[in-house]
This record gives C-alpha cells, structure tokens and sequence, in this order.
C-alpha cells in the first residue's frame, strides 16, 4: 500500500465495497504542509467496526399495514420513519425488521479492530470529514465510517 496527496491517482479506490476486496493499493492522504497546520482532533490510529446505527433522526416510526407489508415484501421493509417537517416533510424511510428491532443500536458490525498508517490517521485528525470510507480487516470491505467507532474509549463515531 502506498500513499498520494494527488486526488486524480489513477490508482485510487473510491467508495464503499458491497463484495470484500484486498486494500486499496493507493490512498489519498492530506499533504505533510497541510496536516502540520495542525489537528481538529486527536491523532487515532485504530477503530472498531461497531456496524450500522439504526436512528429515527427525529422522525416518528410506525410499523406498516398488512396491505403495505404485501406491497413491500419483496425489499424486506417491514416499517417507515417519517421525518419532522422541519427536516423534510415529504420524505422519511423504509426499516426492514431486524432495522426496526435494532432502533437505536447498531447491527451489522463484526467488532474487529482495524489499525491504519500514521499518515492517514493524521489526515483523519486533520480533517475528519475528509474520507467517506474506511477499511474494516475483518469484513474485508471499505465501509462508510458512520459503522465505525474510535478504540479510544470515546465511542465516537469515526469522521465526526
């Protein structure tokens, strides 16, 4: 694995993964000029998949009808979220059961550890939004780094 700051590399992997796949063989990095202006956060090296977490965002949930259960069987939903009209009022989202029984908690995680290169964890204390995924060992996948949390204790969420 090797690491650029040039965000048109060729050999950059972008995204999340839905198959496991090896690490990338290039990742982007902020530049040492950049990551020496110093840090949002504390320089981390490692974090543990926790998995997704199931949240209401504010949002009030209801279980579907029979007839709507029918009508969306065959995507697994099994209940709908309807956002405040303050964040939008047209929109919500559909929870498939193990979603619904998990609100509030998280699922899907495996619990490893992964640890990463000091120059990219520097770059997350640098800038904290600045990836969208990350690798998990374990899973073997790049996955969004809201499934993630800090081995420091904190239980915050990786990118916040």
């Amino acid at each position: 694995m090797s690491l650029t700051t040039d965000p048109k590399n060729p050999k950059l992997g972008h995204g999340v993964d839905k198959e496991p796949v090896p690490q990338n063989e290039v990742y982007l990095v902020l530049s040492e000029e950049e990551r020496t202006k110093g840090f949002v956060r504390p320089v981390r090296t490692s974090y543990v998949h926790v998995g997704k977490k199931i949240d209401l965002e504010g949002g009030k949930v209801k279980k579907l009808s029979k007839n709507k259960l029918k009508e969306f069987e065959k995507w697994g939903y099994y209940a709908y979220v309807k956002f405040p009209k303050d964040r939008s009022p047209l929109v919500g989202k559909y929870l498939t059961k193990e979603e619904y029984e998990h609100i509030g908690k998280y699922i899907g995680g495996c619990g490893a550890l992964t640890t990463m290169n000091i120059t990219i964890a520097e770059t997350y204390a640098r800038n904290p939004k600045f990836y969208g995924a990350t690798y998990c060992i374990s899973c073997q996948k790049h996955l969004p780094v809201e499934e993630f949390e800090w081995n420091d204790g904190s239980n915050q969420i990786v990118g916040s």
